[in-house]
């Protein structure tokens, strides 16, 4: 009994929506309609889009299109499922019921772009009811939770390296030097220049979890282990640990982090570095942005207390991208502070400047290349050579990616830095080549 009066319900809601069909077929549609929406309301869907399948001539139909939706959305079938409702909504704009269908539809297909658009439409919609807001707007957390969930990522890669390093203890080309009031002294060939050939392996991961869809959090880790062919003092592991939440607000994204670094020397803890960075990028357009950050940090060594000290860097910057090209020039003052007396002469202020360019050379080629300049000033005089340190520092750097697959690439790299100083010991010129393959996962 209760089927039969749903039947005549059902036939007679179908009926007073079916005008736009021609009269001579108004039974055998309303008939049609009657029977897939009977298979809908028991939950029959895959039989009732399997129904509507055999009727593909009533595409367009308002009516049969609304049923031919609801069955293969509910069907597991979403494509169908969104080219029918869409054409519900452009013929039929005010009908809400298919309008929150084809959120739930764009949801399924995962075009979560278009559900939310379509969910804010129907949410400031005016002659929309409340009760359909509501359900809009239910969607649209549905459909946010979903990007949310999407956008979750965990990279990782690995990379190994070969490489030849010139000046592996950073030691000056003199054989000999002149120390005031004591005379001049031959060098040991610890403080001498010495290169080495060396492995290296680096391992990266980064995890980013999105708060909601202007926030997020994440985690990273860099780990390279260097090992050197003949001068194992030198074999090294630097980590770094870092954690930092971000806040895009309109064209600007907000960040701090936390972090810390520490280096492992031949086996032993050599320093640990831990600092907090507080930034924003400001995208002009789409092109050109601009970026800004500060720092405080503390640095702890476990060899010698006179090099413990506490700093501070500022840093800003642009960048400008094309769809080949990206540009980026920025400057740096960094002001090291101390921790004791007696390591007043490690004190330093450093400033320096930086152009970075990056060039994209067909899909599989990427060349990179890198120039700076530093002034280093100390803060107080040399306890042994009785005066103030001034150093400075070029920097050159360029390498040339090749990408193999979306996984694997391989880089050959080169690296040159030219120390000047008034103090001769502190003088060296360091070049650094190796050749890497990475992996992506």
């Amino acid at each position: 009994m209760i089927k039969r009066l749903t039947s005549i319900l059902l036939l007679s809601y179908v009926t007073l929506h079916s005008l736009n069909v021609k009269a001579q077929d108004d039974i055998p549609y309303v008939k049609m309609l009657g029977e897939i929406q009977y298979l809908i309301s028991n939950k029959q869907y895959s039989k009732a889009y399997k129904q509507s399948q055999k009727y593909y001539k009533y595409l367009g139909e308002p009516d049969f299109d609304y049923l031919l939706g609801i069955s293969a959305l509910n069907s597991g079938v979403s494509a169908p499922a969104v080219f029918a409702f869409e054409r519900v909504v452009e013929d039929k704009p005010q009908w809400y019921e298919a309008r929150l269908y084809l959120i739930k539809s764009y949801i399924t297909a995962n075009n979560l772009p278009a559900a939310n658009s379509q969910a804010l439409a129907l949410i400031h919609n005016k002659t929309a009811s409340d009760r359909v807001k509501t359900a809009a707007q239910n969607l649209l957390e549905i459909s946010q939770n979903k990007q949310r969930v999407n956008a979750r990522s965990f990279n990782q890669s690995i990379e190994f390296a070969y490489g030849k390093d010139g000046n592996v203890n950073a030691g000056t080309s003199e054989d000999t030097i002149l120390i005031p009031n004591l005379g001049e002294f031959l060098l040991s060939p610890d403080s001498k220049s010495t290169d080495d050939s060396y492995v290296k392996l680096n391992y990266r991961g980064h995890y980013l979890h999105p708060i909601d869809q202007q926030s997020a959090l994440s985690v990273g880790i860099s780990t390279d282990w260097y090992k050197f062919s003949e001068l194992s003092q030198y074999d090294r592991i630097n980590t770094r640990l870092s954690a930092r939440y971000q806040q895009q607000l309109n064209n600007t994204r907000w960040y701090v982090q936390a972090g810390v670094i520490p280096l492992l020397l031949d086996g032993e803890l050599y320093r640990t570095e831990t600092s907090v960075v507080g930034g924003a990028n400001y995208q002009l357009d789409k092109q050109l942005s601009l970026f800004s950050a500060v720092t405080l940090g503390h640095i702890n060594n476990s060899f010698d207390e006179k090099l413990d000290n506490s700093f501070y860097s500022l840093n800003i910057g642009a960048s400008y991208m094309s769809s080949s090209w990206l540009h980026s020039v920025s400057a740096n003052h960094k002001s090291e502070i101390a921790s004791i007396d007696t390591g007043d002469f490690n004190a330093r202020n450093i400033n320096g400047v930086y152009y970075q360019v990056t060039a994209l050379l067909g899909q599989q080629w990427q060349l990179s290349a890198q120039t700076g300049y530093q002034w280093i000033e100390y803060q107080d005089e040399h306890p042994l050579f009785m005066q103030d340190r001034d150093d400075s520092l070029l920097i050159l750097s360029s390498s040339l990616r090749y990408l193999v697959t979306k996984q694997l690439a391989v880089q050959l790299a080169l690296n040159y830095q030219d120390k000047t100083s008034n103090i001769s010991l502190f003088e060296y010129d360091r070049f650094d080549t190796n050749l890497s393959a990475s992996y992506s996962f």
